[in-house]
């Protein structure tokens, strides 16, 4: 395994993260060999065989009866002959076919105490230049993908093989990865027809693309509505394989962060309905249960939470879009909600979900009011920087890291934090009813039963009817954003959540971004220049791939510490440093040229706009150490 991880890490080490996740190009990061072709040639062999008794059968059988007789057996081999897995350390411990286009395996692999040696040093050698999938779980992302491009390869059927979700497990000193693959439909219409609708919209920013290539853009779009109401009849029997996948995940992952934008996408739409989310609750799901009423408003509390932290989450999501320009701003919206009106709130109010644990790591970093001004002074002044083009390179200099790995670990933690407030709600809702009332307490699988049952009733309410058009009739505005076939649409998009399972505000930005190789190239006539600052990086998509797929909090901070490690105290640092350097607090000048000293070091002379901007920046910067 030690020579495979090494070989893998070269090859993305000289490709420089330019690859694409869930492509063939990943198939090239296994050496080619004549075992590997030999291998390929043996499934599309089986393949045919099977066709050839499909062409038999009364009712033809899908791409997922075949792999559930066959998947486990090639996945053994891939393994073992070519990944440096032992198979005798594999065991199947499910499979599912859960519908004609959905199969579930589900996996325990017991690492040796080598496999963790080996990783270990494979993050430590790797780490800086492909973050996020040099543990255990983010190898076998990769390789079941690289799997997934060989059984599409030999089997030319339009399906995605996907590791959709993995945790490491420690027992007795030995560690186990417990995960789950997914064989499901690719969805290549529907994804193309997505890309050509986003398209149309995003290139609007640019000039110099000629009318034909915007009218075949307009097609898409109008073969996407066309699809969504081909599917429309059949979404409610999808549905519940859907919400299956949710309810696996969960479980498996051991927290709600996986359900979290789809809640949110249903919620938002039923407020946007004629019904109150909660009356559908009580009168078409919670009726039909032998709860007592102290049972049944412990669910409802425990809803209420997930819809507004859902709510929460949602938002700062929108705006964890590519530009430097709009991770600095939802760098701004977290620092405005929870320092906005001082520590003292915070340590008191809701705000965050674990108060008290503020409270001991203030003491524990010895934070004291004079700290929490000079955030607050930062906070108060810093939201003109968003005009600046290159506002990462500020905050580069301050908190020495790049911004979008501080997003990136204030999401982590944000759900760490999320997961345990569940953990604690359900705990004490747990202790009432089985103490006071004699009820039977949840289980957290209890609890994800119950909620992805209530979000079916809830789509059912207000998205299923014989026709879109006849659904429309739900919602407050039936003429304009929610006609029929914009509710077919929203019905459609409800499935792309297992594909895409971020925020539906990330969604064009980040189907383009898994394009952009295809795009620069059939703009190249047109001379049109797209800065790469439009696109996610393959870095960016693997934090989304890492975030709901193989979320472990063994090495993450709670948010309630990481806002004083990672934010107050780097802020408190460069808010010190600067004013031991000033002699005189009331010269504006002198303030100046220490924060300029400061910003443009290392910066080469001839960068003139990012020295431009820099001063720009030094000026407004200035009031938070001026006395006047």
């Amino acid at each position: 395994m030690q020579e495979i991880l090494e070989n893998m890490g070269e090859k993305l080490k000289l490709e420089g993260m330019s690859l694409k996740l869930n492509s063939n190009s990943l198939f090239n990061l296994l050496n080619s060999t004549s075992q590997l072709d030999k291998f390929q040639i043996e499934i599309a062999s089986k393949w045919d065989e099977f066709k050839k008794l499909n062409q038999q059968r009364i009712i033809a059988k899908s791409y997922t009866t075949f792999f559930y007789l066959h998947f486990d057996d090639y996945f053994h081999t891939f393994l073992n002959e070519f990944c440096g897995f032992k198979a005798t350390s594999l065991k199947l411990i499910q499979k599912e076919k859960v519908s004609i286009d959905n199969l579930f395996l589900e996996y325990r692999y017991a690492l040796s105490q080598e496999e963790m040696r080996n990783f270990k040093e494979f993050g430590q050698n790797y780490g800086d230049i492909i973050n996020g999938i040099t543990s255990p779980t983010g190898y076998l992302y990769l390789i079941v993908s690289i799997l997934g491009a060989i059984l599409r390869r030999a089997t030319k059927e339009n399906f995605y093989v996907i590791l959709d979700g993995a945790v490491i497990q420690e027992d007795e000193n030995r560690h186990f990865l417990k995960f789950l693959i997914v064989i499901k439909d690719s969805k290549d219409s529907l994804f193309e027809y997505y890309y050509q609708m986003f398209l149309y919209y995003f290139l609007k920013h640019f000039k110099g693309i000629p009318e034909n290539y915007y009218d075949k853009l307009l097609q898409g779009r109008e073969k996407l509505y066309d699809l969504a109401i081909q599917e429309y009849p059949s979404a409610k029997e999808k549905l519940v394989d859907l919400l299956y996948y949710f309810y696996k995940k969960c479980n498996l992952l051991q927290n709600f962060s996986p359900l979290l934008d789809f809640f949110n996408f249903v919620c938002s739409r039923v407020e946007d309905s004629v019904f109150s989310k909660y009356d559908i609750i009580k009168q078409e799901f919670l009726i039909n249960f032998d709860y007592t009423e102290a049972k049944k408003k412990a669910i409802l509390r425990i809803f209420e939470f997930l819809d507004k932290s859902s709510t929460l989450y949602s938002t700062f999501q929108a705006n964890n879009l590519p530009s430097s320009k709009s991770q600095f701003n939802l760098f701004l919206l977290y620092l405005k909600f929870y320092f906005g009106s001082g520590l003292d709130v915070l340590e008191s109010g809701d705000l965050l979900f674990l108060p008290n644990k503020l409270r001991e790591f203030k003491k524990q970093y010895n934070i004291d009011e004079k700290i929490a001004l000079k955030v607050q002074k930062f906070v108060d002044h810093a939201s003109i920087l968003s005009t600046l083009n290159d506002v990462s390179s500020i905050i580069n200099k301050i908190f020495n890291r790049h911004i979008t790995g501080i997003n990136y670990d204030f999401f982590k933690t944000f759900l760490r934090s999320l997961n345990s407030k569940l953990t604690i709600i359900l705990e004490k809702e747990n202790q009432v009813i089985a103490e006071d009332f004699g009820d039977e307490p949840f289980s957290f699988k209890n609890l994800v039963d119950h909620i992805c049952r209530m979000l079916y009733v809830l789509i059912d309410k207000i998205f299923i009817r014989i026709s879109p058009n006849q659904a429309s009739k739900n919602f407050i505005d039936p003429r304009s954003r929610y006609i029929g076939k914009n509710i077919a649409l929203r019905v459609l998009e409800l499935f792309i959540f297992q594909d895409l399972n971020v925020s539906d505000d990330v969604w064009p930005d980040y189907v383009i971004s898994m394009k952009k190789e295809e795009l620069l190239r059939d703009l190249e006539p047109f001379k049109v220049d797209i800065p790469e600052t439009y696109f996610y990086n393959v870095e960016d998509i693997i934090r989304f791939v890492v975030t709901y797929n193989f979320q472990s909090y063994s090495d993450t901070m709670l948010l309630e510490e990481w806002l004083i490690n990672q934010i107050i105290l780097p802020l408190n640092d460069f808010i010190t440093k600067i004013q031991r350097k000033i002699k005189d607090p009331q010269n504006r000048d002198e303030i100046y040229h220490i924060l300029e000293t400061f910003f443009k070091k290392d910066i080469p002379s001839d960068e003139e706009e990012l020295i431009e901007e820099i001063e720009f920046a030094c000026k407004q910067l200035i009031p938070i150490w001026l006395q006047k």
